[in-house]
């Protein structure tokens, strides 16, 4: 899961945000960009209008009329429903300025003639530089009363044919319709970038799988073989720098079987040869004991040769032993029968027994096991006796079931093993004692670990625990 969790992490920062940037960006310029195109073009369609409605209208009729007295007036009139005939055709509100910002005409005919046109005070830039230029204007879009959004253009109306001097301004106002278009663009693009989003994080999420799968392998080969299980092979199969990375560990891990294989086979040679001339020096040596007459004293020395003898020969079975264990054949052992039978092939009242119930059952080799556990209690005595312990109570043999394992514990009184010494014992040939191989308990751990499980020491306040840990 940690590997999981960090190359998703990194994963989504590396495509999702990227992609969620880049996207957000194109959209604001997308919508923008849209807003502006359309912004300018209603402009210029409300600047044809009002100027295709100046056409019709003849400023000298208009701008000279008095409000209190020619409202009515035909020229006024003619002015209104020509402006309703454009408003008609084009949908736009059309509506006749002076420079007063007075109105002189409108589509509607429902404003007296020379209302103040407070909207247009909003707009007067743009109204002041249609009557000094000529030309057309279009001001910003803006919100009315009525909540809607609106955008105005601006047409010069001149004096008439003779004098093209500006005297009126046709406004022609209309409603943004193209807002709507850009709310539905607005609401395309969160549609378009949730579902990018979401894309990019499966994708990230099915690209973690793909990768983990392999990681995990990866992981769980570097601690079977760490544990010394060279056999099971590096099963990694991909095409991309994981599958290299498999390959490569399943070759170090076929050298590594291979340089194991050919170190038990140099150490059960170099037994085999020492044990010959060993045996024909024991031989020989209990031969000369016979010969010396009781009470010699060098019968003292033979003694101590042939207890010499004795220790090279343990020596040689341990390293014979270590060299040629043989894979276990497993089978389901009792634990309550087991426990009692090491407890006295071990030949000490020191050591009591914690009896596991009958139906606690370790899978396990018998023999491999039992050799295991005898060579941790023997330890323990030797260990507890050392210390000046002895007697029930000094070692203790136990076993309990812990979810899917069994752990047979082998726990005495004594002096405790130091940090820096306890971390060594399992590895081969390193030993406390004088005269020690270092073998026992490398090979009580190659016998967990070829069963599939673990051995671990816990040791602190004169106590020491040897814990064997083995599938249930």
């Amino acid at each position: 899961m940690r590997f999981r969790a960090t190359i998703l992490v990194k994963l989504l920062a590396a495509l999702v945000l990227p992609t969620v940037a880049l996207f957000s960006l194109f959209a604001v310029v997308a919508y923008e960009v849209s807003r502006r195109d359309l912004d300018a073009e209603l402009g210029r369609r409300l600047e044809a209008v009002a100027a295709s409605a100046a056409t019709q209208v003849r400023g000298k009729y208009v701008v000279n009329l008095d409000p209190n007295v020619d409202d009515q007036d035909r020229g006024i009139l003619s002015v209104r429903a020509k402006l309703a005939l454009v408003a008609k055709a084009t949908g736009a509100t059309l509506t006749a300025l002076d420079q007063r910002f007075d109105t002189r005409g409108d589509s509607t005919g429902t404003i007296p003639l020379g209302t103040h046109d407070y909207r247009a005070e909003i707009d007067r830039a743009e109204i002041q530089r249609v009557f000094e230029r000529g030309g057309t204007a279009s001001s910003i879009s803006f919100v009315g009363e009525d909540g809607v959004t609106y955008k105005a253009g601006y047409a010069p109306v001149s004096y008439d044919d003779d004098d093209p001097k500006t005297v009126l301004v046709i406004r022609a106002q209309a409603p943004a319709s193209y807002f709507a278009r850009l709310a539905d663009l607005r609401s395309r693009l969160f549609t378009w970038g949730a579902g990018l989003v979401l894309v990019s994080i499966v994708s990230a999420i099915i690209a973690t799988l793909l990768i983990t799968r392999n990681v995990r392998k990866l992981e769980a080969a570097a601690e079977r073989i760490g544990a010394g299980n060279l056999q099971d092979p590096v099963d990694v199969r991909s095409r991309d720098e994981l599958g290299v990375l498999g390959q490569t560990m399943d070759r170090m891990r076929s050298q590594l079987a291979e340089r194991d294989a050919r170190m038990q086979q140099m150490l059960a040679g170099i037994a085999h040869e020492v044990r010959n001339p060993l045996a024909g020096m024991t031989l020989f040596a209990g031969i000369l004991k016979d010969e010396l007459p009781d009470g010699d004293e060098r019968r003292g020395h033979v003694d101590k040769i042939q207890r010499e003898l004795g220790y090279l020969e343990r020596v040689v079975n341990e390293f014979l032993e270590f060299a040629r264990r043989p894979k276990p054949q497993l089978e389901e052992v009792p634990l309550a029968e087991l426990l009692p039978e090491v407890a006295q092939l071990a030949s000490t009242d020191d050591l009591t027994i914690d009896v596991p119930s009958t139906e606690l059952v370790a899978r396990a080799d018998r023999g491999q096991l039992r050799r295991a556990l005898l060579n941790l209690a023997k330890n323990a005595v030797q260990a507890a006796a050392g210390a000046g312990h002895r007697g029930p109570g000094a070692v203790r043999l136990s076993a309990v079931r812990t979810a899917d394992h069994v752990a047979i514990s082998v726990w005495n009184r004594g002096k405790e093993i130091a940090p820096e010494t306890s971390g060594k014992l399992f590895e081969p040939f390193f030993t406390t004692r004088e005269k020690g191989t270092g073998l026992g308990l490398a090979f009580v751990r190659e016998i967990a670990v070829d069963h599939g499980g673990a051995v671990d020491v816990a040791s602190a306040d004169g106590e020491t625990t040897f814990t064997l840990s083995l599938p249930a």
